[in-house]
């Protein structure tokens, strides 16, 4: 377990909003593949996250732009409004010193190991694997380590206390290896909020954008346009690796890697 950090270094060290959701289904059925998404977002930046969104939801609901209803990808972005989805990628790509971390899962190869074919602990093992690279983003963050506050999305059907009992273990070296992670910059327990907040919202699109993306043909890479404006915002290790940092694979490469856009994508 990495020490925690004393009283005076939680105080001082800079934070990082952490907004996280998810695309596709969990466990066995429904979907070819799982993912979650997060939106990392420096604090002083973070008013940013209400603009955005707000302007979103004005662009959409043009006869009421004061409105608060939350964004859904998969309610707003309908494939019938292209013009939509290209305005909501070009704006999140246009919002400073974020960071994009997607966890992706094909479930044919992931859901016959060790139970996961169970929705909860499908979930659980897709969370850890997101807040460990989150922990590494906060610890190498340009500028010095920073403090990552974690928020994510609400999910029916899942018992939070659970999840958070089993990353805590986790977190304490307790049921598995950790690898190394520097939980230490990671607030905890990590908190599950509602859709009424902006940042969710966002995180929602960026998921519902990588899903478009990997719902289409292998040589289709129109499906992948709005995912491509948005590729400076992903997650790199200190020597520029992508993979297994801001994007991890749990499970085969293959849904990924034979895209016809997939190098435009992993190229800086």
């Amino acid at each position: 377990m990495n020490a925690p950090l004393t009283a005076a270094e939680f105080g001082t060290l800079p934070k990082l909003r952490v907004y996280v959701d998810e695309t596709g289904d969990r466990g066995a059925l429904g979907s070819p593949f799982f993912a979650m998404t997060a939106l990392v977002v420096p604090e002083e930046e973070d008013w940013n996250v209400r603009v955005v969104a707000a302007g979103l939801r004005a662009m959409i609901h043009v006869s009421r732009p004061e409105t608060t209803t939350p964004l859904h990808w998969v309610d707003h972005f309908k494939a019938k409004h292209p013009g939509r989805r290209e305005r909501a990628a070009r704006t999140l790509s246009l919002m400073p010193g974020v960071k994009v971390i997607h966890v992706i899962v094909p479930k044919r190869n992931a859901v016959p190991t060790g139970g996961m074919a169970d929705g909860t602990r499908f979930y659980n093992y897709t969370t850890r694997l997101l807040l460990e690279r989150v922990a590494h983003c906060a610890a190498s963050w340009d500028g010095g380590p920073r403090l990552a506050i974690p928020y994510l999305g609400t999910v029916k059907g899942v018992d939070h206390t659970d999840t958070a009992s089993y990353l805590t273990r986790v977190r304490n070296g307790l049921g598995g290896e950790t690898w190394g992670v520097p939980w230490q910059y990671v607030k905890w327990p990590p908190k599950w909020i509602g859709t009424d907040w902006d940042g969710i919202q966002l995180a929602d699109i960026h998921a519902g954008i990588l899903n478009v993306a990997l719902s289409g043909e292998d040589v289709d890479e129109d499906c992948a346009q709005n995912l491509l404006l948005c590729k400076h915002q992903l997650y790199r290790s200190p020597g520029g690796s992508l993979m297994g940092y801001g994007v991890k694979i749990w499970g085969s490469h293959t849904l990924l890697v034979n895209r016809c856009w997939y190098q435009k994508w992993v190229i800086a």
